[in-house]
């Protein structure tokens, strides 16, 4: 993380960024991680108060935020020009009073909901930008050392800085169509394991779509034992990789395809899988891979187990879920400029 011009015990205020729709998985595991003041919360983030060493340890032990930054102007109301190029001028101060000057030009990212300059009289954000932000450009996709980060929600906005080279949450290792971010899959293993008991977590999880594993990786740093399966050798070979990685020891990883039935090498009595959904993973048939899970899913929860399940069209999954005594909730998130929705299912 990049030093902070503050005394080691001086509260600063962070922005958490979380995908929409697990902004209480984020909220949960960043109070257990560090005992920062949460200040305010919405759908997209939240603003947080800790010092600079609790800030550290959060970015270095964080799986299911997005990314980490430095609040440097706002929240504070937009509904013009004028009240932008003020943001921004407070930005600018802000970032060379904890930072240090920089000679190099800085870049702005744009997270935008309903912004005013999208209404009458419209106007561009870009100069504004620009001129206070040590020329910011809005539109350049090249990430400089210093990243501004503004958040605009209707006409409530915020600036934040980078402390990182990176986004916190950004993917790495193999990658598989259609794979998850690895902040989401630790986001859905947190909340499988929240309806399981403790029984259930000492017998491991099961991911039957692993792809490149980025879920049982996730499950594999919660000090979980793990096995997966897929239908494609490709993304077994993949998901082996990446656990062996990080260590795991002869991971159980197989080839099998769900429409064939419950595998009984499985022992697992949580199951978390990103069935295939949208355009990253085109679906034939359904209805039929619904059944099918619904008949896994019941069959490895029994007991104190549990599932969390990733998908569109959740509807005919809750349902046939439900026909095998399950009980099961379902919430929407933010994935890819889609609604997907998590499905979490244990015996009723």
């Amino acid at each position: 993380m990049r030093s902070l011009r503050a005394a080691p015990d001086e509260p600063v205020t962070a922005v958490v960024y979380a995908t929409k729709g697990l902004v209480d998985v984020v909220a949960a595991e960043v109070t257990e991680l560090v005992p920062a003041r949460i200040v305010e919360r919405t759908d997209r983030f939240l603003l947080v108060r800790l010092t600079p060493a609790q800030l550290a340890d959060l970015g270095a032990r964080a799986r299911t935020v997005d990314d980490v930054r430095l609040l440097v102007a706002g929240p504070a109301p937009v509904t013009g020009a004028g009240d932008l190029q003020r943001l921004g001028a407070v930005a600018a101060d802000a970032v060379e009073a904890r930072l240090g000057a920089s000679e190099e030009p800085w870049s702005v990212t744009l997270a935008a909901r309903n912004p005013p300059w999208r209404r009458r009289p419209r106007w561009e954000p870009a100069p504004v930008l620009a001129a206070t932000l040590h020329g910011a450009d809005a539109a350049a996709t090249a990430r400089r050392p210093v990243d501004l980060r503004l958040q605009v929600d209707g006409e409530q906005a915020h600036l934040a800085v980078n402390l990182w080279e990176r986004p916190l949450g950004k993917a790495d290792g193999p990658a598989w169509r259609g794979a998850l971010r690895p902040t989401v899959a630790a986001a859905l293993v947190r909340i499988a394991l929240g309806a399981a008991g403790p029984a259930a977590r000492a017998a491991g999880l099961y991911d039957p779509f692993c792809g490149s594993g980025t879920i049982v990786a996730e499950a594999a740093r919660a000090g979980l034992a793990v096995q997966a399966s897929d239908r494609a050798p490709e993304a077994v070979a993949l998901t082996r990789e990446r656990l062996a990685a990080l260590g795991v020891p002869d991971p159980q990883v197989f080839v099998r395809d769900v429409l064939r039935g419950p595998d009984q090498r499985v022992s697992a009595r949580i199951v978390v899988g990103n069935l295939p959904w949208g355009t990253q993973q085109p679906v034939d048939g359904r209805i039929a891979l619904f059944d099918a899970v619904a008949h896994l899913v019941a069959q490895r929860v029994a007991g104190d187990g549990a599932a969390a399940l990733l998908t569109t069209h959740e509807e005919a999954l809750v349902a046939r879920l439900r026909r095998h005594g399950l009980a099961v909730t379902a919430r929407r998130i933010g994935l890819l400029g889609q609604t997907p929705a998590v499905v979490t299912a244990h015996p009723a």
